[in-house]
């Protein structure tokens, strides 16, 4: 997993999450006929930057000063005890190194989230496919690109219905990965 798989992660999960416990106050939200189910659109918008040891192809184990912007936007539909949620995630972001190599870049992610708990046991799906692609620099000259595919799978199954995830419960793997470097 790069370093920006990672900074996509942990924002997409953090989003899923706020979605799913601020969504009235962020969505434009309503109910869908004279039912409980809520369909609506959801987007937020986040500056980042911090300063990581990096992960990102080509340039592991490195220390690096990451910035950017975060985005999603999407569609959901909350019917207790069931959830859905489709959208796009993009980021653009600038990763510069102590050597004076510079990344900027780009990425789009494609994600499906499905929680369910009508069974008495919550299972949630969650599908991911990105693009990712950078143009490295030295001394303001481009020197070589990155290009990030993956699809991502991961489904969640609280077997025990104690809400924490035990060893079992989860299961994650990558489909399709390619990866290219200067």
């Amino acid at each position: 997993m790069t370093m920006h798989s990672s900074i996509l992660r942990v924002a997409g999960l953090a989003t899923a999450c706020l979605a799913l416990v601020a969504v009235p106050a962020f969505a434009h939200d309503g109910p869908a006929g004279n039912s409980f189910n809520f369909v609506g659109t959801f987007s937020d918008s986040q500056p980042f930057s911090d300063v990581v040891v990096s992960d990102y192809p080509c340039f592991d184990g490195q220390t690096g000063t990451a910035s950017g912007v975060d985005s999603i936007e999407g569609r959901y539909n909350n019917a207790p005890p069931f959830f859905h949620f489709t959208g796009i995630e993009s980021l653009t972001y600038r990763i510069d190194y102590p050597d004076g190599r510079y990344i900027l870049g780009g990425s789009s992610t494609k994600m499906q989230i499905e929680a369910n708990a009508e069974s008495g046991s919550n299972n949630e799906k969650d599908t991911e496919v990105s693009q990712d692609h950078a143009a490295v620099y030295l001394a303001g000259q481009q020197i070589g690109t990155v290009t990030v595919r993956e699809t991502l799978h991961t489904t969640f199954n609280d077997a025990n219905h104690d809400g924490a995830i035990d060893p079992g419960e989860l299961k994650s793997s990558v489909d399709n990965l390619r990866v290219s470097c200067p």
